[in-house]
């Protein structure tokens, strides 16, 4: 039961070794439980949840989850590469996201601060999502899908290791969702077509990934072009049952080399380059004093960098991981263009700016003895529009025994404002911190049985607040959280597998009030088992989200949700297939609305409906 991480030196790690309580989920489980996007994997975390506005999934969890929250305060990362954009900071976790799920080997999720290691963005932890190698695959595999709401995916992937070690992947996929009509109680007059949108919903997307290495060498790419209609109006100045859609186009190149410069001296060396495009477009409700019908974003974002680790054994005991990392945003452009009811151009506004960052660290992962350790490191980020900044860390692991290790760690961190808050709010930007102390204890009952709980209180300041007495935004907010988490994981006999989780949270906002769309209870159950010889595995996967504040600081109730997946565990001819069912009891429920306004109804707008019953299919054939 006992698994691996993969830490910064890219060497294996035990999850015991780690300062923090590592979640993993395997190839193995995304294929039992059906998850179709990392917003699904996500759902299935000790700890965290995800809030879907019909745009994009946001993540939430230890006290942060505004439903529109896409501040970059978990990174992202795919095989060691930070992917949030350089514009909003925001982490693609759904169908906007760099990777189709079955070119994914486990995804890590490292609760806690992670600036020590990885800077801006890694406020309240780490996702690092590893990808398969083309071994994995050793062939060609062409995939079919249709789900509800007239869905369907086609997907191509090659893969390869070649007798000299080299190895290859390429894949590439392109989805199609027409989506349905919705009901919103909101615009439900006869001037807004009794509040349904018809033929708003749909989504598209194609994706592209490619990987390739040989001895210390990788080079890999992503491409992903995602467009999405809006259904829900999500501005207060635009029309109801109208054109509304955002398009997401995001690219990264990522070449790195890992090489052995003595005995004591591991050597990794990254380059990046980054490309984010955002493209809105929008109709006005009310245009007959100004003829502004139309208005578009267009948004770009480009940045590239270079990361250089070193990893040194010089010292008995000790294992030290230092370097370097600069990173140019060259390009963060904001244009917004207005038209008129035949798309002339009427107004244009636009705004370029640009940010450098240089980087220094150093770790030190000392063992005292065989029951004591020390994971001590500092970063200095200094960006090029910023003071700098330090970002401590000191852990203490203590093993008792071999079966039961316990830790304490206090850590520092902080999140750079990211472009667009510097397009809006201009000087009243600023950094926002948190200092984060976390006790875990992870007992292995057997090797097949393992139970991890975790105590964490974080406590954030520099968050942007509204003066009445300035007329302006200040950076003075400061908000708290604390909670317990609790998961115990178990290998049965015949192949079942289960994983159960608890979670109690509790925050407060920058006013002291309790945080809206934060939770107090999460819980999660995920079991799969084989039946029919071993045929097929079945998986469910059941999730309880608890009750939660809306912005109109109305309460709605929690909600448990459950999912059925039947899975192929071998291929016949080269066949495989998966069979989901989502919201498998077609719970009726709501989450938490971003909109903090009311139509010309005044019905408030503070929850969305979700959908009910959904079905997916997937048949898979290698060549």
């Amino acid at each position: 039961m006992l698994r691996e991480a993969v830490p910064v030196a890219q060497m294996a790690q035990q999850i015991s070794d780690s300062p923090s309580a590592v979640s993993i989920v395997t190839a193995a489980d995304i294929r039992a439980f059906g998850y179709r996007t990392l917003a699904d994997v996500i759902n299935s975390l000790r700890g965290l949840y995800t809030t879907y506005d019909r745009r994009y999934q946001y993540m939430g969890g230890r006290g942060f989850g505004a439903s529109d929250d896409y501040a970059g305060r978990i990174m992202l990362l795919v095989d060691g590469y930070a992917t949030q954009d350089s514009l909003f900071n925001q982490a693609y976790i759904d169908e906007s996201g760099l990777l189709d799920l079955e070119l994914v080997e486990r995804v890590e999720y490292v609760p806690g601060t992670g600036s020590v290691t990885y800077g801006n963005n890694a406020l309240l932890g780490i996702i690092n999502v590893v990808t398969k190698k083309g071994r994995d695959f050793n062939a060609a595999q062409l995939s079919a899908e249709v789900s509800s709401h007239r869905g369907q995916k086609q997907r191509a992937t090659y893969g390869k290791r070649f007798e000299n070690g080299a190895d290859v992947l390429f894949s590439a996929s392109a989805l199609d969702v027409h989506g349905r009509n919705l009901y919103f109680p909101a615009y439900d007059t006869p001037t807004t077509n009794n509040g349904i949108a018809d033929n708003q919903d749909g989504e598209t997307n194609k994706r592209v990934f490619g990987k390739f290495a040989y001895e210390g060498l990788t080079i890999e790419g992503a491409y992903v072009d995602r467009k999405k209609m809006l259904p829900t109006n999500p501005s207060s100045s635009t029309a109801f049952n109208a054109p509304f859609s955002v398009r997401d186009e995001n690219a990264f190149l990522n070449l790195s080399y890992q090489t052995t410069l003595g005995l004591w001296l591991k050597s990794l060396s990254r380059f990046y380059s980054g490309h984010y495009a955002y493209d809105a477009w929008r109709e006005f409700a009310d245009y007959s004093t100004d003829n502004l019908k139309y208005g578009r974003r267009e948004y770009h974002g480009q940045w590239w960098g270079f990361d250089q680790k070193f990893v040194g054994n010089w010292f008995l005991d000790h294992t030290m991981v230092f370097g370097f990392e600069f990173r140019n945003d060259y390009r963060q452009q904001f244009r917004r263009s207005y038209l008129s009811p035949e798309k002339a151009l009427l107004e244009v506004y636009s705004d370029s700016l640009s940010r450098r960052t240089a980087s220094f660290y150093l770790t030190d992962e000392y063992r005292i003895n065989e029951r004591w350790s020390l994971n001590l490191g500092a970063r200095y980020d200094d960006p090029s529009d910023l003071a700098g900044n330090w970002s401590p860390r000191l852990a203490v692991i203590y093993q008792p025994t071999p079966q039961t290790t316990l830790k304490a760690s206090y850590s520092e961190a902080f999140r750079m404002p990211h472009a667009y808050e510097r397009f809006i709010y201009e000087a009243a930007a600023a950094p926002e911190f948190v200092a984060a102390s976390e006790f875990v204890l992870q007992h292995e009952f057997s090797r097949d049985t393992r139970l991890t709980g975790s105590v964490y209180r974080y406590r954030r300041s520099g968050q942007l607040v509204y003066s009445d007495a300035l007329g302006d935004y200040v950076d003075s907010g400061k908000s708290h959280a604390h909670g317990l988490e609790v998961e115990l994981e178990r290998l049965w006999k015949g192949g079942i597998r289960s994983r159960g989780s608890m979670a109690w949270q509790n925050s407060t906002d920058t006013d002291g009030r309790a945080l809206a769309n934060s939770p107090n209870v999460l819980g999660k159950l995920n079991v799969s088992f084989p039946v029919f010889d071993g045929a097929i595995r079945t998986g469910i996967d059941a999730q309880y989200l608890g009750s939660r504040l809306t912005l109109e600081r109305r309460r709605i109730s929690g909600v448990g949700l459950a999912n059925l997946t039947f899975s192929s565990e071998r291929k016949w001819h080269g066949l495989s297939a998966s069979f989901s069912i989502r919201n498998l009891f077609d719970r009726e429920y709501e989450v938490v609305s971003p909109f903090d306004w009311r139509p010309v109804s005044n019905v408030a707008q503070d929850t969305l409906r979700m959908d009910g019953r959904t079905y997916w299919v997937q048949v898979n054939l290698d060549l």
